[in-house]
């Protein structure tokens, strides 16, 4: 099949340096997707901290009593419990009852902090290394940045792919060879699937 030297030469670059630049993405995907398909070999046991705080700082209180966000609040919960205000949820209840909570990848926390009794109590839980790895393979309770990376992966493997596939081209014999495997390959994986 006669293709383009052009788009040869291109996607013979775009092979070539996606390939340098993806090495570790795939690497990483991959290991992951095996501690994932097997989280019970590679679980931990959590680890979970709990502190109470028997006296609050002064925080500022709405007409009914209530905890309102603030900078005093995003100060307590910072030098208190380590977590920044940006990356938790607030939920305010009656009864001048303030829950927090916070959500990482491998990590959770959550606050509960009692306005009329100037209390506050606090759990975190660490799930350890290989599920905050496995956390960020699915990007679950990653920020923004996370995410980016995720969808910038995604698009420069399809290119990675799609510049293999023209680089095969040309050679009829390797394309056909290789297309007649992959097909049988797929063929056994749905048929494995379908039996078991």
């Amino acid at each position: 099949m006669a293709i383009n030297r052009t788009l040869l030469q291109w996607s013979r670059t775009i092979h070539i340096y996606l390939s340098i630049a993806l090495l570790t993405i795939l690497v990483f995907f991959a290991l992951t997707g095996i501690t994932l398909n097997h989280a019970t070999l590679f679980g931990a046991e959590p680890t979970v901290v709990r502190t109470e705080l028997e006296t609050l700082p002064p925080l500022p209180l709405d007409e009914d009593g209530m905890i309102i966000d603030s900078p005093e609040l995003a100060q307590l919960l910072r030098e208190e419990f380590g977590l920044r205000r940006a990356l938790v949820t607030l939920e305010i209840e009656g009864d001048g009852l303030l829950y927090i909570d916070y959500r990482a990848p491998g990590r959770s926390a959550y606050v509960e902090v009692d306005a009329i009794a100037g209390t506050a109590s606090y759990e975190s839980t660490d799930y350890g290394l290989i599920a905050f790895l496995n956390d960020l393979h699915k990007g679950r309770d990653t920020d923004v940045i996370w995410k980016w990376l995720l969808d910038i992966s995604g698009v420069l493997l399809v290119l990675f792919s799609l510049a293999g596939f023209v680089l095969l081209l040309p050679n009829n014999y390797r394309f056909k060879r290789i297309a007649g495997y992959s097909l049988a390959g797929f063929l056994l994986i749905g048929l494995f699937y379908g039996l078991f």
